[in-house]
């Protein structure tokens, strides 16, 4: 029987808060490298336009939510995640081969993340929970799109 071999999780970085087609999404930023690949964050942010609901008021949506974008050595990947209804959690994945941003394809698989894009998912929960649904001054978006990971 072998052993598999050990990865460390790369920590994700957050890289701000920017207006998408009229959502406020925060952006994360998981890769070894410092810097995201050229046009990889505007692709990304392109193709998060093409799943978000249009009126986000109609969907039950609250206008909110984050980005994960990934390099690995065999993928780039984007996982839009937005807050709807008031307590579930939305998300679309599209994937592409390294170096090739503007190939990014939605996915049709299961997929959730690794443990890094997990981390992040796993502190916009408890964020959302903090901030919107167990804030006893009421639901504080801003207060949530300010409370963001810094490992």
């Amino acid at each position: 029987m072998s052993t598999p071999a050990v990865l460390h999780a790369t920590r994700p970085r957050f890289l701000g808060t920017s207006d998408v087609d009229g959502w406020r999404l925060k952006t994360y930023w998981v890769s070894p490298g410092f810097r995201p690949p050229s046009g990889l964050l505007a692709q990304a942010r392109r193709r998060a336009v093409e799943v978000l609901p249009e009126r986000p008021d109609r969907e039950g949506a609250y206008g909110v939510g984050f980005l994960v974008v990934e390099v690995s050595a065999c993928r780039l990947l984007a996982q839009v995640n937005w807050w709807v209804r008031p307590d579930e959690l939305y998300q679309r994945s599209f994937a592409a081969l390294p170096g090739f941003p503007q190939s990014l394809e939605l996915l049709a698989t299961a997929t959730i993340g690794g443990t890094s894009e997990l981390a992040v998912t796993a502190h916009e929960a408890a964020a959302w929970h903090r901030r919107v649904l167990a804030n006893p001054a009421g639901p504080d978006i801003d207060g949530y799109l300010g409370d963001v990971l810094t490992q």
